[in-house]
């Protein structure tokens, strides 16, 4: 059975991607992510050996024990709004990158922006390196 410290967990869903049989779930609105582990029988202890904040142990089966599940309100991308990713998570990113690495040259927080708008700058920033290359070669 899954024995989960809350104070360590992320919410990053690393548990649920690895879970062979499903007994770790993702319940998601808009704003909140909710990580409901179910009781199991398993002796398996992939989700134990790939979360990367260590909240995840095996213990003996109990039947009185009750399901573990954690709320995490989603922090909003600072371009869309859209919400993307749990507090929890962010800090520890940001805490494994140096300082210099966590903003680039406008001041843009990397970390605090959706995958979505990280790509659409880029591209953006990409296509304008382009047309300003061309304007230099054409006669």
């Amino acid at each position: 059975m899954i024995k989960v410290d809350p104070g360590k967990c992320l919410g990053c869903l690393s548990c649920s991607n690895v879970c062979p049989n499903q007994n770790i779930v993702l319940l998601q609105s808009a704003d909140t992510r909710t990580v409901h582990w179910k009781k199991c029988k398993e002796e398996c202890d992939l989700c134990v050996e790939f979360c990367p904040a260590k909240a995840l142990a095996l213990v003996a089966y109990d039947e009185l024990v009750p399901e573990s599940e954690i709320s995490f309100e989603l922090v909003a991308c600072r371009v869309c709004g859209s919400r993307y990713a749990t507090l929890p998570m962010l800090m520890k990113v940001e805490a494994s990158l140096p300082a210099g690495m966590q903003e680039d040259a406008s001041g843009l927080e990397w970390i605090r922006i959706c995958s979505q708008c990280r790509r659409d700058i880029e591209a953006e920033k990409a296509a304008g390196q382009v047309m300003k290359e061309r304007k230099r070669i054409s006669p």
